[in-house]
């Protein structure tokens, strides 16, 4: 863990389980062996922080030098694969709700990542530089998945589907608003995850997306 504040350890955690998850449902569709399964959750998961954590300076990435959450999220990952593979013909004949489940927790993963990126910036010594610190956030959040779509040979998801980094975008600016007017963590943290979760799932229901040069 990067954080000295236990609100924020636990929020990355949950954000690790949250990302594994859909990261792992992602290559069970795409009919990856256990080791697909695994690597894509682990890499939906801490590819994001990995890339965050090069960006600002801190080599060798946290997530190699404490490798808890690569090892939360293979076991969230494994944990997906069996499920999937116990419940093989409910899992492939239910693809509405395995589609609800995936998106609810890649919101969950969006929102979580989007502050603790955000707060990781703030404790490398950037707290004056907005720009970065909303940076951070927003790559920390969609830099795991963007990995895992080029992995899988597909545009990456934020690029094509749905308000998604915009989402993370509206998060940060809340994290850190808030934080600049000095509440306490748990505020922060909360209103920053709530706000991107609920903008990414309302663009999930009815389906807003941004404008095309082409339809």
């Amino acid at each position: 863990m990067i954080f000295s504040s236990p609100i924020f350890s636990a929020a990355e955690l949950i954000g690790t389980v949250a990302f594994a998850v859909s990261g792992a449902m992602v290559a069970i569709q795409k009919r990856m062996d256990l080791f697909g399964v695994l690597f894509l959750g682990v890499i939906t998961a801490c590819g994001g922080g990995m890339l965050r954590d090069l960006m600002i300076g801190r080599i060798p990435p946290n997530a190699l030098v404490h490798p808890l959450n690569l090892g939360v999220a293979a076991l969230v990952g494994l944990i997906v694969f069996v499920l999937a593979r116990m419940m093989k013909e409910r899992y492939l004949n239910s693809t509405e709700t395995v589609n609800h489940i995936f998106n609810i927790f890649d919101a969950v993963g969006l929102g979580v990542f989007t502050v603790t990126g955000a707060q990781a910036a703030i404790d490398a010594g950037y707290a004056g530089n907005g720009l970065l610190v909303l940076s951070m956030g927003v790559i920390t959040a969609i830099g795991g998945g963007l990995i895992r779509d080029i992995i899988i040979v597909e545009v990456p998801f934020v690029l094509t589907k749905h308000i998604y980094a915009v989402a993370s975008i509206l998060g940060g600016l809340a994290f850190y608003g808030l934080y600049l007017l000095g509440l306490v963590p748990v505020y922060t943290v909360l209103a920053g995850t709530v706000l991107t979760f609920i903008v990414r799932v309302l663009a999930t229901i009815f389906k807003w997306d941004l404008p095309r040069a082409i339809e």
